[in-house]
């Protein structure tokens, strides 16, 4: 009772800052500034760095970049102060900052996924899974972008370093909270990431399919006049998109259902 009384409260005000925070989708206001359009309503429909680089443009890419990956940050400094303002007097309370700050990586991970300012429909939460683990821990990060160059050097398949990526990252963040901090927050950390693994690898199912057919192109960028990559069968159509399918139908009956989107890669961060 408590420890229920004393971490409930940072955690519940950590968790809602940080999903308010990760609710901001860069993806979706850049793609509106850079072409008038939801980036929902282009290429795979996911509202994410990958779609943006290919449909839009690399400077819109490199904005949603920074921003994805700087509010992933953002929200472990905001879990861990939360934590150290209101849990003070706490013994062993760097570790219990620690995962609280981990708890709050997790919620901005979620807004990020399921956005509240933008219908919950948001991105795949690759980019700010960086940032949150970066913030965490810096080795585990190096680590990780590592194995994702290594991967992307054998594969040239951005879901797959993802998903690898993923894999690993529990692996290596119990082995560094047990054998070099020797930190007794090695459970709570491991777990809360698993709970990232989790959500990256669900939220790249589609890609996973595509990846066991053997359908899932290794093409990154998409050139000038090319197709844009096919829709993301999990992601599902917005209202905006709805809409615009409507005038499109109706001011160009004969070529509405025109367009072929053959070989390109599904979004993926």
């Amino acid at each position: 009772m408590i420890i229920l009384s004393t971490f409930l409260l940072p955690v519940l005000i950590s968790a809602a800052i940080a999903y308010l925070l990760g609710s901001i989708s860069f993806a979706i206001p850049v793609t509106k500034l850079f072409t008038g359009k939801d980036i929902r309503t282009m290429g795979s429909g996911n509202a994410g760095f990958t779609n943006v680089l290919r449909c839009v443009s690399v400077p819109a890419a490199v904005i949603t970049f920074i921003g994805d990956f700087a509010k992933g940050i953002c929200s472990v400094f905001i879990g861990e102060m939360v934590f150290n303002l209101m849990c003070a007097g706490v013994p062993d309370i760097e570790n219990v900052a620690q995962v609280g700050a981990g708890v709050a990586g997790l919620f901005a991970l979620l807004g990020h996924l399921f956005p509240l300012y933008f219908g919950f429909k948001g991105g795949k939460g690759v980019l700010i899974s960086a940032g949150i683990i970066c913030a965490l821990d810096w080795r585990c990060f190096l680590s990780l972008v590592a194995i994702f160059l290594i991967a992307l050097a054998a594969t040239k398949t951005v879901s797959k370093c993802s998903l690898t990526v993923a894999f690993f990252y529990p692996i290596i963040t119990l082995l560094l909270n047990l054998f070099v901090y020797k930190s007794t927050a090695w459970l709570p950390m491991t777990i809360i990431a698993v709970c990232f693994a989790v959500v990256v690898i669900y939220m790249h199912r589609s890609n996973i399919r595509r990846i066991l057919d053997g359908t899932e192109p290794k093409t990154i960028a998409r050139k000038k006049g090319a197709p844009e990559p096919p829709r993301d069968p999990d992601v599902k159509k917005t209202d905006v998109e709805s809409t615009t399918e409507s005038d499109e139908a109706a001011s160009d009956p004969e070529g509405a259902d025109g367009g072929n989107s053959e070989n390109a890669e599904g979004g993926n961060i």
